[in-house]
């Protein structure tokens, strides 16, 4: 991921291009003018600004000599960069911030579109997995809650978070939404690989300690904390 363009969440099912941003710290940063006068030009402009996009912002604590302040940091999405950018002149350090940002952009739509359709993809087989496990000789043991305890195993073994851990991707999580559209593409990827072995060894009668341990065996991923690995 870029370190120029930032996003609040990774959740795919609000996700678009409008949510990507730059800030002025950033932009201060890497165009050599300072905090405070980045955030003046934002706040000069700031009526042109608001009827590209919604301006909004965050705020952050940093070291002064004063001891800790409170800064206003301004997000701007890529329509406002357009616009905004411009205003600091052409000097070597703008120019080249200016080309970075726009490859960063460009980056972060692309990354937006396969995962988009990497989900898309893992759907059908999705289904199967439902399928699977709804018919699966273990399934009273657990009734529907297997279909959470599986896709949590996948979900986990592929970032190597707990699900406590990928909720908090989401700046806005509710209990109605999936971890799938909270997962890189890369970790999709890998996601329906793994998927796909589950499957295998639920139509084959496999016990889910079996198949736990063959998911756990099958992907080197970052190990989960174990007094928060039962989360799944």
């Amino acid at each position: 991921m870029s370190n120029l363009v930032l996003f609040d969440s990774l959740d795919l099912s609000k996700a678009s291009n409008e949510n990507f941003y730059t800030t002025t710290e950033i932009i201060a940063e890497r165009t050599g003018n300072g905090y405070k006068e980045i955030s003046n030009l934002v706040r000069k402009y700031q009526e042109q600004l608001k009827k590209i996009a919604p301006l909004t912002w965050h705020f952050e604590k940093s070291a002064s000599n004063h001891g800790r302040a409170t800064r206003k940091i301004y997000h701007l999405n890529e329509q406002q960069t357009l616009f905004f950018i411009p205003l600091l002149g052409n000097t070597p350090a703008v120019v080249q911030f200016k080309f970075e940002l726009a490859k960063a952009f460009v980056a972060m739509r692309d990354e937006l579109q396969a995962r988009q359709i990497a989900r898309a993809v893992e759907k059908p087989q999705g289904k199967t997995l439902h399928q699977a496990i709804s018919e699966w000789g273990h399934f009273s043991r657990h009734g529907n809650m297997w279909h959470n305890i599986i896709r949590t195993l996948l979900a986990s073994t592929v970032t190597g978070l707990t699900k406590k851990q990928i909720q908090a991707r989401d700046d806005d999580w509710r209990k109605e939404k999936t971890l799938l559209d909270l997962l890189t593409l890369e970790e999709m990827e890998r996601y329906k690989l793994l998927e796909g072995i589950v499957i295998a060894m639920i139509l084959a009668g496999s016990d889910y300690e079996p198949i736990k341990q063959a998911i756990k065996n099958s992907i080197a991923t970052k190990k989960v904390p174990t007094d928060q690995s039962k989360d799944f």
